[in-house]
């Protein structure tokens, strides 16, 4: 670039990318609390008949979610990238790999339906299914320590309101403790 030479600036100002980012952050973690609340607490083969059709609404939920949050979360670290240091860049890649795996892992939601009504031991095979069932822990454990360690390095930050790198810190963790409690109080649902 020549001396004296402004470059145009193209695309969304900074404080456009954090509100948009931060926006369709909360609108992901908005729908991912409704789909858990919907989705049946246990994948067993007869649950999977009997609430075929909030199952299948909790994955499009579920989808939507991560992709919102797939959507977020690059620009939310690009925005703050400088100041989130090294563990903002350790949170970024664990959240983003956490959530990209379920989000893959939880195409079975839409395929379940089939399997649980033409094979139903197939259902009890893939839930024990050792790569599975690890590519599952893989995928919460990146979530989940992902995010904690994204929204500490985002309260560390003077750009981020505090609470809000809080809110992301024990939002994951939310979930998983969401999930076992399904387990819990309605095994039959």
């Amino acid at each position: 670039m020549e001396e004296g030479v402004l470059a145009e600036r193209r695309g969304p100002s900074l404080a456009a990318l954090t509100r948009w980012s931060g926006l369709a952050l909360v609108a992901g973690g908005l729908l991912m609390v409704v789909a858990i609340a919907l989705h049946p607490s246990r994948e067993t083969t007869a649950t999977i008949l009997q609430a075929e059709v909030r199952l299948v609404a909790a994955h499009v939920l579920f989808t939507l979610s991560y992709l919102l949050v797939l959507l977020g979360l690059p620009g939310l670290y690009a925005a703050e990238s400088v100041r989130m240091g090294r563990l903002g860049l350790v949170g970024f890649l664990l959240a983003f790999t956490g959530t990209m795996l379920i989000a893959v892992s939880g195409n079975f939601g839409f395929l379940a339906p089939v399997l649980a009504a033409q094979s139903p031991e197939t259902i009890d095979a893939i839930n024990r299914y050792l790569p599975e069932v690890a590519l599952n822990g893989v995928a919460f454990g990146g979530f989940v320590v992902g995010f904690v360690v994204f929204g500490v390095a985002m309260a560390k930050t003077a750009t981020f309101p505090r609470s809000s790198g809080m809110l992301v810190a024990v939002g994951a963790p939310c979930q998983l403790v969401g999930f076992a409690l399904a387990q819990f109080v309605s095994p039959a649902l």
